[in-house]
């Protein structure tokens, strides 16, 4: 199943000084990607990248993205305009290279594993995809928008210590 961005392209298409390209997301891109990333909406998404040939069938993606997104209020739920920016860099190998997958040690210092090339077609859309996902802050709050803390203080009107424990010491008391 394809993506959001369908853009790809063949490696047979990428020169041996390398292929840049400019592209901004068309109407229906843009409200795919709305979709897929549960947004109001995504106004614009333009891309700019590298895909460079460095030897041995792999390549590498370097570039940016820069995206105007709609997204709710976390506290409010009114419309939340913002600007996305990133940049990207992808290692890219045929897929018979890939390394065998790890046994579930993280190295910290280690690079990000490659990106598989399938089929001789590097997936430019998947990986765009996934970093602006990744840019996209999950909880947008509007400027000034705050959430109200509701007090726990017992009808008495008592000065009691408030805190994640201030209910269970009240149970304490009463029984």
């Amino acid at each position: 199943m394809k993506g959001p961005l369908t853009w790809d392209h063949p490696i047979q298409d990428i020169p041996d000084t390398g292929l840049p390209v400019e592209r901004a997301a068309a109407p229906d891109e843009l409200d795919r990607l709305a979709k897929a990333l549960d947004l109001e909406a995504c106004s614009n998404l333009s891309v700019k990248y590298m895909i460079t040939p460095t030897g041995n069938g792999r390549y590498r993606l370097e570039g940016s993205l820069t995206a105007e997104v709609r997204q709710s209020c976390v506290v409010t739920l009114e419309p939340v305009m913002t600007t996305v920016a990133e940049s990207f860099s992808f290692a890219l190998w045929p897929e018979t290279d890939m390394p065998a997958p790890t046994s579930g040690a993280v190295d910290l210092d280690d690079e990000a594993e490659p990106e598989p090339i399938l089929e001789d077609r590097i997936d430019v859309g998947r990986l765009v995809f996934e970093c602006l996902a990744g840019a996209i802050d999950p909880f947008p709050r509007r400027p000034g928008a705050t959430l109200e803390r509701a007090s726990a203080e017992p009808k008495g009107g008592k000065d009691k210590p408030e805190g994640p424990f201030a209910v269970l010491a009240q149970i304490k008391q009463k029984s």
